[in-house]
């Protein structure tokens, strides 16, 4: 007697479902990652031009420089101005140059750049 098959087994198909989950599944992961990724990047060129926008403003108002803490309209990034720690000394004139810093945070990135505006003093022996 010869029977003739037509078509797949339950098992087959269960197997074939399997590894199609498991692709899903792998490539959703894959999926999500970059989707991930492109808000932190997204974030960090938001921040950028935050950046630059800032120390134009700064640049334009031609006012001293000070520590201070602000938000941006229209998001949700906080700006901070301080003083860096990183001190230049002028041995010759017995000056101290200390360069401000601004920071730049906000819901996936603090962001962080040396202002180009130096607060200059006296050294103290």
């Amino acid at each position: 007697m010869n029977i003739s098959k037509n078509g797949f087994t339950f098992l087959e198909i269960m197997i074939a479902i399997g590894l199609f989950g498991i692709v899903v599944i792998t490539c959703l992961s894959n999926y999500l990652t970059c989707i991930k990724n492109i808000k932190v990047i997204n974030d960090k060129i938001y921040a950028l031009i935050l950046t630059n926008q800032k120390i134009q403003e700064m640049k334009i108002n031609h006012e001293e420089i000070k520590e201070d803490t602000g938000v941006f309209s229209n998001s949700d990034f906080i700006w901070t101005i301080e003083l860096s720690e990183n001190i230049i000394y002028d041995t010759i004139t017995n000056i101290e140059f200390i360069p401000y810093k601004l920071t730049i945070e906000g819901p996936y990135i603090s962001y962080v750049s040396i202002l180009p505006f130096l607060k200059v003093q006296k050294k103290n022996e």
